[in-house]
């Protein structure tokens, strides 16, 4: 009888998980703002995001650009695929490797290859408030006493993303990740794709030769994901003459660990925030401006 370890278990299951959302994952080609990734210190293994172990500063190369590169190809359904040139960091697709290094995809010299499946794992959450906008025409007072007028003010929720490595990310894109259809699974309650509006009307005091709107300036909810990977098999031959020496495992360089991630490279997806009335979350400000004494009453 054949027994399986409790680790073993863990991950199959980890790897069924990612299994689940891979196509989904790996076919969304984010086409993606171009923040600059922040330096960050490796992790220990398994203590990041969704249990990945951070390579950023552990592997040649620009690992944040890898992950970014490696998870925005269109995915199959056995997975996404890679390869590292282990002496100079360099990365290739599946594609570029079979055009410009060996038309088999096998390893050979540096060229280490390798499989798997994307996904993205919370790294955390934080609430900041929006830039204030204007919701209300200007309306100005040019006689020499307080006027009183009043304002309609409209405002309808904001969603959007940005990524730190790459060009920008496109909101369908955005969306299935934040929704958990892109190998996600987040628990917070905000406003994603629950689009909330108003339209207020307010009596406001306008002091003479002056103008004065309204703006709102929105709460707003940040969470930030990491994508992640999960090696299925690696592979590598340090002899090129010879077959016979190619090796595979199903941990990244054969170091113990499943799932990898670099932590330079996350995508933020940034909504407001709502009430629990479903209105939006935010403040109403009266703003004045002066105007040209000369076009004033005196």
């Amino acid at each position: 009888m054949r027994l399986i370890r409790t680790s073993s278990l863990k991950a199959l299951k980890t790897r069924k998980a990612f299994k689940k959302g891979a196509v989904i994952a790996g076919s969304t080609a984010l086409a993606l703002t171009g923040l600059l990734a922040g330096t960050g210190s490796a992790h220990a293994a398994g203590g990041g995001p969704g249990g990945a172990t951070n390579i950023r500063g552990t592997d040649p190369g620009n690992t944040d650009q890898m992950l970014e590169r490696l998870c925005g190809q269109e995915g199959s359904l056995t997975g996404v695929y890679g390869a590292l040139n282990v002496d100079t960091g360099e990365f290739k697709t599946r594609d570029e490797y079979l055009d410009d290094v060996f038309p088999l995809w096998e390893p050979v010299g540096p060229w280490e290859t390798f499989r798997g499946w994307c996904g993205h794992a919370q790294a955390s959450t934080w609430s900041i408030k929006g830039e204030p906008v204007r919701t209300s025409p200007w309306i100005g007072n040019r006689g020499s006493k307080d006027d009183k007028e009043t304002f309609v003010s409209s405002y309808s929720t904001k969603t959007f993303a940005k990524k730190s490595v790459g060009a920008s990310i496109s909101l369908t894109a955005a969306k299935s990740i934040f929704s958990g259809t892109a190998g996600g699974s987040f628990s917070y309650e905000w406003g994603w794709e629950k689009e909330s509006k108003f339209e207020r009307r307010s009596e406001k005091t306008i002091p003479p030769c002056t103008q004065v709107a309204v703006t709102w300036t929105p709460y707003q909810r940040v969470v930030r994901v990491n994508p992640i990977f999960y090696v299925e098999d690696y592979q590598w031959n340090k002899d090129p003459s010879s077959r016979d020496n190619m090796r595979t495992v199903h941990s990244w360089r054969d170091r113990g660990y499943n799932t990898i991630y670099s932590h330079g490279y996350y995508i933020d997806g940034i909504s407001d925030k709502l009430l629990p009335n479903g209105q939006p979350d935010g403040r109403e400000d009266k703003v004045e401006e002066k105007l040209d004494p000369k076009t004033c009453a005196q």
